[in-house]
Parts: structure tokens; sequence; C-alpha cells
């Protein structure tokens, strides 16, 4: 089947869009899933949740500090550069327009957690206090680890109502699983090499489940979620013909992209939360969104950002004519 190349700009915007709200999803379950069970952790060990807080924040907090930048770049400047022909979001209205202020936005909130969690922001110091809590939580969390899988399966399915079966789990060092595609940057490699957690879909036909794996109860959260978020996201897919879906991924879906959709993602998400109807789970409102064509939800989560008044209505609206 041919397609216009609008069409094909459309699409891939939509899948950018819906990253955004997955990355989002998942980067906010990071940040907080921990404190839905603090007394569930602490029973486990009482340092739990400090250690939790504290890698939660710095994993967060490294897209601003210098160690990630010589490989990622300078988010301000990357950000401020989107008018450029060449950069990757150039024609994403959302990213184009907004994306710096999200950015910055993340970044005041998350400096200002830093004195209180004590993050240190300082460059070396950062990465090897970073090590060092990983390394402690590892230990502090070995002999307990089904039950933390146990733990994060259990709040992914209440959050989002994802049957407690199709969600799989594993805390480890050996994250890779399924097949990934061959990074064609170096950029690519250097994240992929260093990856501390993959989440994601597999399965065929009806026959999927969430796969999470990783080295740290905020991470396995995080991953979980982000595979629950993107199987909700493909009811926007199904109807895409194949070579036009390959496309779609090929372009939309780099792992380059995921240090910019989780920092302003993260805001997207908590900006977009407070705006959805009362009477609709969060999962329903996401797949309704993802079913929309890709100006519509182009035009909603412009007004998010633009105007919440707006949003809020096209949410409550979307709810109704979907049920």
């Amino acid at each position: 089947m041919n397609v216009s190349a609008e069409y094909l700009l459309e699409e891939i915007n939509k899948r950018l869009t819906l990253n955004l709200l997955i990355q989002g999803s998942a980067e906010h379950a990071f940040l907080t899933s921990h404190h839905l069970v603090r007394d569930e952790l602490a029973e486990i060990n009482p340092d739990l949740l400090r250690l939790y807080d504290q890698i939660a924040l710095a994993g967060f907090v490294q897209y601003w500090c210098f160690d990630n930048a010589l490989i990622c770049g300078w988010p301000d400047r990357f950000w401020r550069r989107t008018s450029h022909p060449r950069h990757p979001f150039c024609r994403h209205p959302l990213l184009s327009r907004h994306g710096l202020s999200l950015s910055l936005a993340a970044k005041k909130r998350a400096y200002e957690r830093c004195c209180v969690k004590r993050v240190s922001r300082v460059p070396a110091l950062f990465t090897l206090q970073l090590m060092k809590r990983l390394i402690q939580t590892a230990i502090k969390e070995k002999g307990h680890k089904k039950a933390l899988v146990e733990l994060a399966k259990r709040t992914t399915h209440q959050v989002w109502g994802i049957s407690y079966e199709k969600l799989d789990g594993e805390l480890t060092t050996s994250v890779a699983f399924g097949r990934r595609s061959q990074p064609t940057t170096f950029r690519a490699a250097v994240l992929r090499s260093s990856a501390v957690g993959y989440g994601g879909v597999l399965g065929k036909d009806s026959d999927f489940r969430v796969v999470g794996r990783a080295w740290v109860w905020p991470i396995l959260s995080h991953e979980l979620v982000k595979g629950t978020v993107e199987l909700i996201c493909m009811h926007g897919l199904n109807q895409l013909d194949s070579t036009t879906y390959q496309e779609v991924m090929k372009a939309a879906d780099r792992i380059e992209y995921e240090p910019w959709m989780l920092q302003t993602g993260s805001e997207l998400w908590r900006q977009f939360l407070p705006l959805l109807p009362d009477d609709r789970t969060v999962s329903e409102m996401v797949m309704h969104m993802a079913r929309l064509p890709a100006r519509s939800l182009e035009r909603l989560m412009l007004a998010v950002l633009e105007d919440k008044d707006w949003a809020r209505e096209l949410l409550a609206r979307l709810g109704r004519e979907q049920r």
C-alpha cells in the first residue's frame, strides 16, 4: 500500500506523541510507585524506601548531568535547536513548540528535590553516589527478589488494571530480552550497552504479555508500566498496514530518543493527569487517545499544554463518546 509523505509524517508524529505518554507514565512510576507500597517495603527492609527515593531521583536528574551530556548532549541546547531542519523533532508540533519548556520545568522540579533527598549533582561524585546506591540496594534486595517482583506486578496491576497473569517481571542484571534491532549510531550503542532495565511487549495475535527486566525495584516498576502502556497504545497501530507500520516504528522508536522522551514526557504526564475525568480510568483514557486520528491526538495534547480548560473538555467528551 502506497501512502503519502504527509500521511506517513502524521503517523510518525502520532507515534512520537504516544511514546511521550509511554515514557512519561513510566517515569512517573519510577519516581513515585515505591511510595504506594511503603509499608510492604518497610517490612522487607526499612532502608529500601530511602534508597529507592535516591535512585529514582538520581536516575531522573542524570539527563541534566555532565556525564550523560557527554553521550546525549546538553538538554537546553538540544531543545533550543528544534527549529533546525535536521533536528529529529523539528516537524513534531508539540515537541518543537514545548520541548524546551517541558524539559526546563522537569529540571527545576528535579533539582529542588535533590536538596531534600540528598542527591549530589557534582560531576563524577553524582555517578559514584548513584552506583553506590545501586549496589547497596541490590545487596538489600538479595533474598527478597521473589517478594519484590510480586509487589511490582501487583502495583502495576492495581494502578493500570492489567491482568496479573500478563505481567512477567524479574530482578536481574541480564536485562535484555526478545528481538532487538541493531543500533545504527554510536550514541544508540552506548545507551544500549549501559541499560539497567528493559520493558516491552512480547507475543503475537491476542496472546501478549508485558515483560520487565531490571537491576532494582524502582527500575522494574518503571519497565512494567512502560510495557503496560505500550500494550495499551498498540490500539493506535492496529489499523496501519505492515509496510507503514514498519516505517513508523523505524522512524519513531529509536533508543537515542528515549532520554529526550523521558525528561519531557514526565512533565507532560504530570500536567496531563489532573485533566482526566474522574469517572474514567487512566488506562481507558490512554486507550481512547491511542485510537484517535493523528491530527486529533495532536490537537488534544497541544491543548493539555496551551489551553487546559479546553483539554479537560476534550478528554471528558472523549470518555463519553467512546463508552
